[in-house]
């Protein structure tokens, strides 16, 4: 007896022994799409009461090959083995449900998620849209989210919280959320990575320029913070920290000795070219331990330029020496807007007060840093365009308070009001030699000249704090710029 696959085989050589006529064939395609053609050599097979009884058989043509029959897609390239004795049929009914080619499909939505994604990126220079397609990388995926942990400065635990893992099922399914531990090695792995990436690029450069700080946290712990620039070899500015540890003390020994280890550490200390720090006397120790350093591993002109005063921290010690005539109103303001800001209740009635008054302006009150008079500045001066609203609270007012504690009279934000239009040239310096992305070397001399003339001028005005400021400011610009340019 024979087995039905012989059978099969045999009703397939019969159907195919005579071909399809040319009218068959061209009723065959009529079937399909207008950019669908028939393969050419390809023995259809065309019934047209066909035994296939699903609904998807209807979007496939049968054909033998290698006396086996075959399906193939009326709307894309694609072909399956449909032998029904020897083949299941789900391939062929899944494809079928899928095909991007089948209009029924399109209509449907059906397999969007298999699709390859289109994007747009803009061009910076341009402004004009590339379009592309992308197809997700989990391990993309993975880096994208250590480097979110890292730019954003966020906890380890926050892949593990519910609002994140729905955000992540929702915009990638198919991407496993790592645990807390496992994104903490990963963080640790890419340190690790960047950090001999930029040991091979300390490797290709020339000289390399440092600027180090020091400071003691809460905990009553000295950190010191040492950062690198240099140009690379496609010409750009690179800004590096390379250190961020505890040291000893603040003194300028300590400084030296913890930067030349760290210098020895990346193999650098024979590339060094300044050192740029603030006008302190602990730095010129330090400067002064590692022009010793640089003698021994070579540097231009044997170190007698290593030191580099930082400008901005002069123009700091100028503006602080200048504006110190002005405490008393200084502190009223100051005061004044702590008053507000310490009690939401006030700062309520202080946006009423506002719009009461018509005021025009998006600014919002904010306190100084003692150790940064640009931060002063922009106090004074968004206070002052709220000068109408502080007269209309219930400022702190008694015989006990101090003269400094007072609110602010009439007389004040009249100085402060010059204050402001005296500083703000000085504001306006100080942003222009604090970039960091950029080469500000080359604009030291200028702009202590333009302070210069700046003062001059100031220096002949008829109010006599504001003539006695300028004295006072050109006096240690003289004496603290006078450094900077030797």
């Amino acid at each position: 007896m024979e087995s039905s696959q012989s059978k099969r085989s045999a009703s397939f050589s019969e159907q195919t022994s005579q071909p399809l006529s040319e009218k068959d064939m061209e009723e065959l395609q009529s079937t399909l799409s207008p950019d669908k053609k028939l393969k050419a050599g390809r023995e259809y097979i065309w019934n047209r009461k066909s035994k296939r009884k699903a609904e998807y058989w209807k979007y496939y043509l049968e054909y033998v090959e290698n006396g086996k029959l075959r399906a193939e897609c009326k709307f894309c390239p694609k072909t399956f083995a449909a032998d029904g004795n020897l083949n299941g049929s789900k391939n062929v009914k899944n494809h079928a449900e899928s095909c991007l080619g089948n209009p029924i499909n399109i209509e449907k939505e059906k397999g969007k998620e298999k699709q390859t994604k289109l994007y747009f990126d803009q061009e910076h220079e341009s402004g004009e849209l590339k379009c592309g397609s992308r197809i997700i990388n989990l391990n993309d995926v993975r880096e994208a989210l250590v480097h979110m942990i890292i730019v954003d400065e966020l906890p380890f635990k926050h892949v593990e919280k519910p609002g994140f893992r729905h955000f992540v099922q929702v915009a990638c399914p198919q991407f496993h959320i790592p645990s807390r531990v496992t994104i903490a090695r990963d963080c640790l792995k890419l340190y690790y990575s960047e950090k001999e990436k930029l040991r091979e690029m300390f490797k290709t450069c020339q000289r390399i320029s440092v600027t180090t700080d020091t400071w003691t946290s809460i905990q009553r712990i000295n950190y010191m913070c040492l950062t690198a620039h240099f140009i690379d070899n496609d010409w750009k500015l690179n800004k590096k920290i390379i250190n961020f540890c505890p040291i000893s003390s603040h003194k300028g020994e300590a400084i030296g000795k913890a930067v030349e280890a760290c210098l020895e550490y990346w193999g650098i200390d024979d590339k060094l070219f300044t050192v740029t720090v603030d006008n302190a006397s602990s730095n010129d120790v330090a400067c002064a331990h590692l022009s010793r350093m640089v003698r021994r591993t070579g540097c231009i002109n044997d170190g007698k330029n290593l030191h580099v005063r930082c400008i901005a921290h002069i123009i700091n010690l100028i503006v602080w020496d200048g504006i110190k005539e002005h405490g008393v109103c200084i502190d009223r303001v100051r005061n004044a807007v702590k008053y507000v800001k310490n009690s939401p209740a006030r700062i309520l009635r202080f946006k009423d007060l506002v719009q009461k008054a018509n005021i025009d302006s998006k600014s919002s009150l904010s306190f100084d840093v003692p150790t940064r008079w640009n931060s002063t500045y922009i106090m004074l001066e968004t206070a002052l365009k709220f000068r109408r609203v502080f007269s209309g609270l219930s400022l702190p007012d008694g015989e006990d308070l101090n003269d400094n504690e007072r609110p602010p009279e009439p007389e004040d934000w009249e100085k402060v009001e010059r204050l402001v239009l005296f500083l703000e040239g000085f504001y306006l310096l100080t942003k222009r030699i604090s970039g960091s992305h950029y080469v500000t070397a080359n604009k030291g001399l200028g702009e202590i000249a333009s302070m210069y003339d700046m003062l001059n001028n100031w220096e002949q005005s008829e109010d006599l704090n504001f003539q006695a400021m300028a004295i006072a400011m050109k006096k240690s610009l003289i004496s603290i710029g006078g450094m900077w340019i030797r």
